[in-house]
């Protein structure tokens, strides 16, 4: 009876209890609908809460009094959901891109608050990434924050593409950040190999030649399905803990891990997605004009010009093929796999300009060379999390065959495993481990007689490239088989095409590389007390990449005869850090957040192989045996870096955060007696509205401000004497996309640098000061963020000039300087949120000037190029900057016209032009209506030059569309207009002359400051008017564009459709749908020489961009 009295009032108070409160539950999903793992779910007001499961479910509580819901996730915005009569209340978060209170990620990968950091970065969720459809993860992240420019090579699979953080930093050095993921530096080159030119000592910005093809960035090797954010650090004071590495930026990359279950099952996800390809922009080409030169039809061209008879003019029909061997002009002929001949044709004459070229066909190169690319990527992913644990597994598979209908593919396959669990209660050790196997063929490019566009563009447009190869029989009866056929070489009877066919080259010339990559870390924590934690952490990066080229016995160019390379590339990192973490409550008011740590890192590359020339039998598979000469190389480097490191962080009264941080490295590519720089770095942030009482308009506000020392360690090997095989790449001479001469190859040996070394070289030291303003209005909802930096980089290595006396021509020396300063605005406005519908447009703005301040013994440095038009380093100009030759000009500035009204090459070279951009800027927005979503994207880049060198070319060959104006003059204009050279139109071109008197000609009538003339073919064949005779000045356009960068749409389908099935979602995803742009080429983004050089600006026939349509599917199990 007793124990019955004491239970009794007990069941009534719990009674009483559960009457006066509910149970809501739910789910909480993102805006495609996959469920969000560990979202938090609290009761406000209350300490009442929970956490989702692995459905994105949860179940909470509500006391009596309560109605309103907090839910939060890392990532995404918060949301207030007041409760009305249902007990079920599902939930759909949006990522957010608030620049105040997210959780940030800083440069050793630990969390903290953006609120007590005092420089800017920008926090990229993986989602976003992933929505935007590309292979690669640096092009996702093109608009979506500011201070960056990225600027693409091409279009081919798996191409590098050149991001860049608050501007130049460097002449010769790399300009890339930093990449660290997971807490672990790793390789982010577009590494070009010693096979074809190597690297120019004391100048990593020129990473050799590649081969003529584009190289891929290692940053490829991530499969974007396994990231969960991506956070760049802008700032140098952010960046200052990696000392000698982060004079570029840090981006750090966290991947996704498992999340806590209260069920304690495993939630499968698998993405599938297909997408389709097609070339965005095309080269505008003549088409209306044939092979040949002065109005007339040549059967083989002279120089390969398209000056030739007007195309609709001729017959019609079938060409008048000269095929009795007894004819005067039978040359044999070239016979194709299936019978059909093909025949020399007549030249035309005076008076029968087409000759014996009757036919009006003519063949686009870009549908004789280009198809619809697709991309197929599957991926599986499981996660599971306990108290104890947790484990994210991946495997995944991409497979992308390139818009070029052979020769163009890429293929990754990706497997990760990320692990962490609680050895007791102090003890945590966390395992991730990431393996990737790639293969590729690449297409050549560029300046390079093998190249795409060198031959696919100067092609006359009524020469048929898809007819390639065959067997060429000669006028004696005699068989050549397995020949090249192209339009310099129209029967094959050369074995050297001058420039190879197109459609034989994508089908015969091979690039592959094959790559196995590891990527790993394992990471020791150890909390001995609630205020200390301590960390070891180990990591790998090592890969080795096998490539292979094949150059077949009839292939132009030096590589004629036949060139087999194989070559082998290994680089490994390993980088270990010991850090101690510690807080302490230094008053009621006062904290103190203080890290220090010891750091490792060792770097080793290992290039090494052989170029095989002259085949011995044609027939033969290429192989080293089949072999007249051999060319071995090979390129070690090792380079090690030590480094201590400590943080302070103060908070006061929970609105003043002051960070002091400091690094001191030892690099083994300093002089042994002086390896020593120290790196300080200090910050502030004061969010001053927690001194308001009314935040009803301004919800909240932070002050911030920066200092930083960041550097960069120069190249190893600097400080002595160099040795080297030389090549055509690295002396300076040739066009950098090509094969060097290597004395290797023919018994010769190797020779010491011209160049000499320097005992007393130091590092690069960037010196950064940055302030900001953020602010957030109407609850946080409109978010603006405001950033000014000056940054100064000071001790740059160049080459410096010596007298011969010394028996050297220059000297590696610190004896340079740049500066940056600039703008960044990024913004957020949460315009609609409830919980059907929300809509959210956020946006960036990025403005930077860029000078060269200083450069001793030169005012100007090749960086990239050519000997004529070519991207320096300019002293008073930005870093970059276009510099060739100009037109002749008067002391006012007016063309200098010759006799004849014609203006002239001038006789100087200077600044032409700057591809630096204006400014940037990206502008999108986010519409979730229940199951749906829509985002879209725009970007847009403002002003900068592009040096159209694939224009100036093809003016000269008479294939640039502009060149095929026709004109209708009237006799006595044909007899007084002068054409360039100074005869008149009607004694130029008397077989132009039409019945009634008047000539209808090729070309347009100008006034460029003396009269009239007419400008023409010889204006752009031997005159100035041309790329390659006259000033590259005039092939300098703006490279401003737009672009609707992204638009995906998604529907997602639900949670727990079915037992077994827990979510769905489709999406459509168009990426570079449109391109508003001025500029007469390819797509303006491109560099000619890609990702690995620090000149940019520059376009000679690359290979094109692309548009890409996509479906996904998303399935929860």
């Amino acid at each position: 009876m007793k124990k019955l009295l004491m239970v009794l009032p007990m069941v009534l108070l719990a009674f009483t209890l559960a009457v006066a409160q509910r149970t809501v539950t739910g789910t909480v999903t993102d805006e495609e609908g996959t469920p969000l793992i560990g979202a938090s779910v609290l009761v406000k007001g209350t300490t009442s809460g929970t956490v989702t499961d692995v459905e994105g479910a949860y179940s909470v509580r509500v006391p009596e009094g309560s109605n309103v819901l907090v839910i939060s996730y890392t990532g995404y915005a918060n949301r207030e959901i007041e409760l009305g009569a249902s007990d079920v209340v599902d939930v759909a978060l949006s990522e957010s891109a608030e620049l105040l209170d997210e959780i940030v990620v800083t440069a050793l990968g630990f969390e903290t608050k953006r609120s007590k950091v005092g420089v800017a970065s920008s926090t990229v969720e993986g989602g976003a990434l992933t929505r935007s459809g590309e292979v690669g993860l640096i092009n996702s992240l093109a608009g979506k924050s500011a201070g960056i420019n990225i600027v693409s090579s091409s279009g081919d699979p798996g191409s590098g593409s050149r991001i860049q953080i608050r501007g130049a930093t460097s002449i010769t050095g790399d300009l890339q950040p930093l990449i660290v993921i997971d807490g672990v530096p790793i390789f982010n080159d577009s590494y070009y190999g010693e096979a074809f030119g190597g690297q120019a000592r004391g100048n990593s910005g020129s990473l050799g030649s590649g081969g003529g093809v584009t190289q891929q960035s290692r940053l490829n090797d991530i499969n974007p399905e396994d990231i969960a954010s991506v956070e760049v650090l802008r700032g140098a004071s952010a960046a200052a803990v990696w000392g000698s590495r982060a004079a570029n930026g840090v981006i750090v990359i966290t991947t996704k891990k498992g999340r806590y279950n209260r069920n304690k099952q495993w939630n499968v996800t698998f993405n599938s997605s297909v997408a389709f390809d097609e070339v965005n922009r095309e080269v505008p080409l003549n088409t209306a004009y044939g092979r040949g030169i002065n109005g007339k039809f040549q059967f083989v061209p002279s120089g390969g010009l398209s000056w030739g008879d007007r195309i609709a003019d001729r017959p019609g029909g079938t060409d008048a093929f000269i095929t009795d061997p007894n004819a005067a002009g039978y040359a044999g002929y070239f016979e194709t796999a299936d019978g059909t001949r093909y025949y020399a044709l007549a030249n035309g004459t005076n008076d029968n300009t087409h000759g014996g070229k009757n036919s009006r066909d003519v063949f686009s190169p870009y549908e004789t060379l280009f198809q619809t690319g697709s991309t197929v990527s599957n991926s599986l992913g499981v996660t599971s999390a306990t108290e104890n644990g947790s484990v994210y597994f991946s495997v995944a598979n991409l497979r992308q065959e390139g818009v070029i209908k052979s020769g163009s593919d890429y293929d990754r396959t990706t497997a990760r495993l990320n692990a962490t669990t609680r050895l007791g209660n102090k003890f945590t050790v966390d395992v991730n481990a990431g393996y990737t196997y790639s293969t590729s063929n690449r297409v050549q490019m560029g300046s390079n007689l093998n190249g795409l566009f060198l031959g696919g563009l100067r092609s006359a447009i009524d020469f048929n490239d898809g007819v390639y190869v065959g067997t060429y029989v000669n006028a004696d009866g005699k068989a050549f088989p397995d020949r090249q056929r192209a339009y310099r070489n129209p029967l094959g009877a050369n074995t050297n095409s001058i420039y190879d066919n197109p459609a034989w080259m994508i089908r015969n010339i091979e690039s592959t590389t094959k790559v196995n990559r590891i990527l790993g870390k394992v990471e020791l924590r150890y909390e001995p007390t609630s205020w200390l934690n301590l960390t070891a952490r180990t990591g790998l990066d090592t890969y080795t990449d096998e490539r292979e080229d094949v150059y077949p016995v009839i292939s132009s160019g030096s590589n004629g005869g036949g060139r087999f390379t194989k070559e082998t590339i290994t680089r490994t990192q390993i980088n270990s850090d010991f850090i101690a973490r510690a807080r302490f409550e230094l008053t009621d008011d006062i904290a103190l957040a203080a890290l220090a740590g010891v750091g490792l890192n060792d770097q080793r590359l290992d290039d090494h192989g052989t170029n095989s020339r002259s085949f011995i039998n044609p027939f033969s598979p290429p192989q080293l045996n089949n072999a007249t000469n051999y060319e071995l190389f090979n390129r070690e480097e090792v380079i090690r870096t030590a480094g201590i490191y400590a943080t302070l962080g103060f908070e006061f009264y929970d609105q003043v955060y002051l960070n002091l941080s400091g690094r001191n490295d030892w690099l083994s590519t300093l002089p042994v007696n002086d390896n020593s720089v120290f790196y300080p770095a200090a910050d502030v942030a004061w969010q001053f509205t927690k001194l308001m009482s009314n935040r009803d308009i301004l919800s909240s506000g932070r002050i911030r401000a920066g200092y930083g020392q960041v550097g960069r360690g120069p190249d190893p090997y600097l400080t002595g004497f160099d040795f080297y095989a030389p090549t055509a790449s690295n002396t300076g001479f040739g066009e950098g996309w090509g094969p060097g001469v290597n004395p290797g190859a023919y018994g010769g040996a190797f020779a010491q640098s011209s160049i000499a070394g320097n005992p007393e070289i130091k590092p690069e030291i960037k010196t950064e000061i940055e302030g900001g303003l953020d602010l957030g209005f109407a609850k946080d909802r409109i978010n603006l963020g405001f950033t000014y930096y000056t940054n100064t980089t000071d001790d740059l290595i160049i080459a410096v000039g010596q007298p011969s006396s010394t028996g050297f021509t220059q000297q590696i020396a610190n004896a340079a300087s740049i500066e940056n300063k600039g703008i960044e605005l990024e913004v957020d406005f949460g315009i609609i949120d409830n919980q059907d519908l929300s809509f959210n447009i956020y946006g960036n703005f990025t403005r930077n000037r860029n000078e060269v301040t200083k450069m001793t013994g030169t005012e100007s440095l090749l960086l990239a190029g050519f000997s004529g038009g070519s991207s320096r380093a300019v002293v008073g100009e930005q870093l970059g900057v276009l510099f060739a030759g100009t037109w002749a000009r008067d002391a006012n500035g007016n063309l200098d016209l010759d006799e004849n009204g014609f203006p002239q090459l001038g006789d100087v070279s200077g600044v032409i032009g700057d591809p630096n951009p204006d400014w940037k800027a990206g502008i999108g927005g986010l519409l979730n209506y229940k199951g749906f979503s829509l985002n879209v994207l725009f970007d847009h880049s403002e002003g900068g030059d592009i040096w159209n060198g694939t224009r100036g070319a093809l003016a000269y060959f008479g294939m640039a569309e502009y060149t095929t104006t026709t004109t209708t003059l009237t006799e006595q204009q044909a007899n007084t207009l002068k054409v360039h050279g100074g005869a008149t139109v009607a004694e130029q071109y008397p077989y132009w002359r039409n019945g009634d008197g008047s000539y209808t000609v090729r070309g347009e009538i100008k006034d460029y400051g003396a009269g009239d003339v007419f400008v023409g073919e010889l204006f752009y064949r031997s005159g100035p008017g041309s790329g390659f005779t006259g000033p590259e000045e005039e092939f300098v356009e703006d490279a401003t564009w737009t672009r609707l960068r992204e638009v995906t749409l998604s529907y997602n389908f639900g949670n727990n459709l079915t037992n077994w099935l827990r979510g769905a979602s489709l999406s459509f995803t168009g990426r570079n749908l449109l391109l508003w742009t001025d500029y007469q080429g390819n797509d303006p983004d491109t560099n000619l020489t890609g990702a690995g050089q620090n000149g940019f600006g520059l376009d000679y026939f690359q290979n094109p961009g692309t548009r890409t349509y996509r479906i996904a599917l998303n399935l929860n199990f």
